[in-house]
């Protein structure tokens, strides 16, 4: 079943205290499968994750684990176009639907980062080149860990986006309602034709859909 609603619950620890299982920080925290809704209600990648979502005094965390039996990422600085060269999961945080304005931070198995500041979509997907080098010259401050765990088939990891990304300082107050989406590009065999998924309930294959992001409840 899709969901639409995700409760935020609070987590505490350190960014990069995990293994290849669910972190105990996580263990409140409402599991979320990778899928492909616009393939279908009950669609799945061949090659699936899991995503949790928290929050904390400090920021919003992240944190994923994700099948990949062809782990690699040719990327060899942060902030290049990392989804063309690779592995990637990606965080897209929009601080509610009364804004405009989000982020997309992707994360690579070899720890580089991009982070992108969209003040506001259709201008961000129709300025090209231009409106990249904008976004990508924003940067959210988040604390980041990677870990590849190649002998299991998967790599894992987990972020911390400060509130201050979001002009806040400190959590939202109870009750607010924010949107996010976690997805992923899963190349297998080289740079041709990645497996796409994500947590959100897309009806159509388009990650910026900001619409049809799931709901986060504080």
């Amino acid at each position: 079943m899709n969901q639409t609603k995700v409760q935020c619950q609070r987590v505490s620890g350190r960014v990069g205290d995990f293994g290849g299982a669910q972190p105990d920080k996580y263990a409140a925290c409402t599991p979320l499968r990778f899928r492909q809704r616009w393939e279908g209600p009950e669609a799945m990648p061949k090659e699936g994750g899991v995503a949790y979502v928290g929050w904390a005094p400090e920021g919003l965390w992240f944190y994923t684990c994700v099948q990949d039996s062809d782990i690699f990422s040719q990327a060899t600085a942060d902030d290049q176009p990392l989804w063309t060269l690779g592995d990637v999961v990606e965080f897209f945080v929009k601080p509610g639907r009364q804004r405009s304005d989000y982020w997309e931070i992707h994360l690579t198995p070899n720890a580089r980062i991009m982070d992108l500041y969209i003040a506001a979509r259709d201008v961000f997907l129709r300025g090209g080149d231009a409106a990249f080098a904008e976004a990508v010259a924003h940067h959210s401050g988040a604390r980041y860990e990677v870990a590849v765990l190649a002998d299991q088939r998967k790599w894992c990891a987990e972020i911390c986006i400060p509130w201050s990304a979001f002009g806040l300082a400190g959590p939202p107050p109870a009750g607010s309602v924010w949107q996010f989406a976690v997805c992923r590009y899963n190349y297998n065999g080289g740079l041709g034709n990645p497996e796409l998924s994500s947590v959100a309930p897309f009806t159509a294959l388009s990650f910026h859909r900001h619409e049809e992001f799931l709901e986060l409840v504080f």
